[in-house]
């Protein structure tokens, strides 16, 4: 579902053809197009890309966005805020996963022994643990195989494997580095047509989040791993869940309502009102009791917050109720991450004042 929230939100500049202080309580990144991927855990640092190829960029209160090259479809920091990790072209013309060092200069991490290149690409960095020791994402194998893999500086660029020979993904790996998880699609032909399920690796095992009843695939993790977010519920496939390890299970988070038949998307287009019961779960607070998310199929969605009180809200709604304000003059379109103890949340909007998507945080009270 990542591939689907970067594409809503790339598909924003169809409709929408100085910099704040952090100590603000909402703030805007004050330039065009930032698309946010990833914040650090005490919100300091924010990454994210300018579009579907990159450049990535940086953001920090001191020096605001900074272009920081590459051609990341994303890119995600640790919790420390010190490693950043994406994709970028090596020495030649092929992209790898790739660590971020500073300016324009990434490191490429090797690639499997088995490796191949697809699309100029032959590995691609999604997750990143606290400490950036553990890189985690998706590895492109000979002789037509996709799969997670693993990186650490011992055992090397590691291919995680599929259940049953189709496609895998890492997207995401605990503050330790010890519990991967992401998606398997289960099709045993690589072909991309089955269902993407949620799986985990632990202790050199792959597991689905539920063997007898799928779960969609995963999109945030918390600290240890035990509690998992992402798109997928057994009984609404196109809703947020959250997954908690303790008791295996698994809640339907919902998904805002909309227009009444649907309204009216991007280009004037009406909406498919059955595809608008649509919802992602993309982050979750370390103790599980704050989610966030995008909701809606088509563009401009709504971002969400999620808590045992409110259930499934409009992020915007919530910071009102809250006193939270100046963002009353935007759109907030996603809720992309929120931070280990749920009080910031970093994400993407419509800044209506200056007619641009832009990239935002808000810290809560």
């Amino acid at each position: 579902m990542l591939d689907r929230v970067l594409y809503l939100m790339s598909a924003l500049v169809l409709a929408f053809g100085s910099r704040s202080a952090l100590a603000q309580t909402f703030t805007g990144l004050g330039v065009a197009y930032t698309y946010v991927t990833g914040i650090s855990a005490d919100g300091s640092v924010v990454v994210g890309v300018w579009g579907s190829e990159g450049p990535a960029w940086r953001w920090t209160a001191a020096t605001g966005v900074v272009d920081i090259g590459s051609v990341s479809q994303t890119v995600a920091v640790s919790r420390d805020g010190r490693t950043i990790i994406g994709t970028a072209k090596g020495a030649g013309v092929i992209a790898y996963a790739a660590t971020w060092q500073k300016g324009k200069q990434w490191v490429t991490l090797p690639p499997p022994a088995n490796a191949r290149v697809l699309d100029g690409k032959s590995t691609v960095g999604y997750g990143v643990s606290t400490d950036g020791s553990v890189i985690v994402g998706l590895a492109y194998l000979n002789p037509t195989r996709v799969e997670g893999f693993r990186y650490d500086a011992n055992s090397g660029t590691v291919p995680l494997g599929t259940l049953t020979g189709g496609r895998s993904r890492a997207s995401v790996v605990s503050a330790d580095g010890n519990v991967v998880a992401g998606w398997d699609d289960l099709t045993g032909s690589g072909t991309g047509k089955g269902f993407w399920y949620g799986a985990i690796w632990w202790e050199g095992f792959e597991r689905l989040l539920h063997p007898f009843n799928g779960i969609g695939q995963v999109e945030g993790i918390n600290d240890s791993g035990s509690v998992l977010v992402g798109i997928g519920h057994p009984l609404a496939w196109r809703h947020a869940y959250r997954f908690t390890s303790w008791d295996g299970h698994v809640e339907d988070l919902g998904a805002l309502k909309r227009q009444p038949g649907g309204g009216i998307g991007i280009g004037g287009d009406p909406v498919d009102p059955t595809l608008e019961d649509t919802s992602v779960a993309t982050g979750v607070s370390d103790d599980s009791t704050v989610v966030v998310g995008v909701s809606g199929y088509q563009p401009p969605t709504d971002a969400f917050i999620w808590t045992p009180d409110t259930k499934m809200v409009k992020l915007s709604e919530y910071l009102t109720g809250k006193g939270i304000t100046g963002h009353e003059q935007w759109t907030l379109v996603t809720a992309y991450r929120v931070s280990p103890d749920g009080k910031i949340i970093a994400g993407t909007g419509i800044n209506n004042v200056a007619n641009r998507i832009e990239g935002y945080v808000v810290r809560l009270p």
